[in-house]
């Protein structure tokens, strides 16, 4: 499971447009996590283990918090979160996330412009397979969960080098899109087709990182030979993680080709390099082409329209033109292709 979305979920965070997700099937909105639009200028950042306010009049409550309590699957560079039932944000929550030999780990606290949310991000990244108890109190009122991270998050107990020639296949049509808010259950059904990662150089702890669609096969995932290669560069593997330079891509289905422009890609790699967890990718997709899949026929502005209708506006695209969305996109775990090894010859 997608642990970004599963918390997110858990508090019960809506957007504005919910009727739209509603249609949908739902959909988790914001940046990381889902608790604060990091694009606001209206956020308030605190640290997140002074403050802690007392007194008679204060009544404020932790309505809940996430990752929920018991949950085993955590990325271990998520970002948890915390709502309460009143505006906190100049209450100076104290937050304590610990390790379970008591160790406390840093975290900054960022509340949107509510005041009634708040993102809580580790200073540093947690440790994989670590079981960590988060708290938080307000008003002398405290809240705590325990939770565990995932599989990812350690060191490759193989060299670098043996990343040489793998493919991994991350769905698209599965991953959970937090931006465009409100649109995600829209954008997976158009971009569904598998996206193709593949390893094609190392150098040290550098890896040269290709991808192309691929298609579903006889048997199994392949490169679809309609489509170009696309170079994402040179990625340092900082014990797994990656980050990939920013390339354009061009994903197609059915009637319509869809740019995404500056598409970025992260995640971990497992500790024996057969699969990447807590992938995301960003990007700004450009929709003028879209207008034919919801019946609207060549009109660029199609999609745009579409969105306006609940309170949606797209971004300028780099040639001017205003038909561009922001994409935030997060992924299952991304297993091996095997026999599929991707290559710019």
């Amino acid at each position: 499971m997608n642990t970004h979305f599963k918390l997110a979920a858990s508090l019960g965070l809506l957007v504005a447009g919910g009727a739209l997700a509603a249609c949908n099937g739902g959909d988790d909105s914001g940046s990381k996590g889902g608790y604060v639009d990091r694009d606001s200028d209206d956020i308030v950042t605190t640290g997140g283990t002074t403050g802690g306010t007392t007194g008679t009049d204060c009544e404020v409550t932790v309505s809940g918090l996430s990752p929920e309590s018991g949950t085993t699957d955590v990325y271990y560079r998520d970002v948890m979160g915390v709502e309460f039932d009143e505006d906190a944000s100049a209450l100076s929550p104290t937050v304590s996330l610990t390790d379970s030999a008591g160790t406390e780990i840093g975290t900054s606290v960022e509340f949107d412009d509510t005041g009634f949310k708040a993102a809580i991000t580790p200073t540093t990244p947690l440790e994989a397979l670590t079981e960590y108890t988060l708290s938080v109190e307000v008003c002398e009122n405290t809240s705590a969960v325990s939770f565990t991270t995932s599989e990812y998050g350690g060191s490759l107990d193989i060299e670098v080098s043996a990343l040489l020639g793998s493919t991994f296949n991350f769905s698209l049509g599965d991953a959970e899109y937090t931006k465009p808010e409100g649109l995600g259950a829209l954008l997976s059904s158009f971009l569904n087709a598998p996206l193709l990662i593949g390893i094609d150089a190392t150098d040290g702890d550098n890896i040269h990182i290709l991808g192309t669609q691929g298609r579903e096969g006889d048997t199994e995932v392949e490169p679809d030979p309609a489509y170009d290669i696309w170079n994402f560069g040179n990625a340092d593997v900082d014990g797994a993680y990656f980050k990939s330079e920013a390339a354009n891509i061009e994903i197609g289905y059915d009637c319509a080709t869809i740019p995404i422009y500056d598409f970025q890609l992260e995640g971990t790699f497992a500790a024996d390099g057969t699969s990447i967890g807590g992938g995301s990718a960003t990007g700004l997709g450009d929709s003028r082409n879209m207008g034919c899949l919801i019946g609207a026929g060549s009109d660029p502005a199609a999609i745009c329209n579409y969105a306006a209708g609940f309170g949606f506006s797209c971004d300028t695209c780099p040639d001017g033109n205003p038909w561009c969305l922001t994409i935030e996109a997060w992924f299952l775990p991304a297993p091996v292709v095997e026999g599929v090894s991707l290559s710019l010859d």
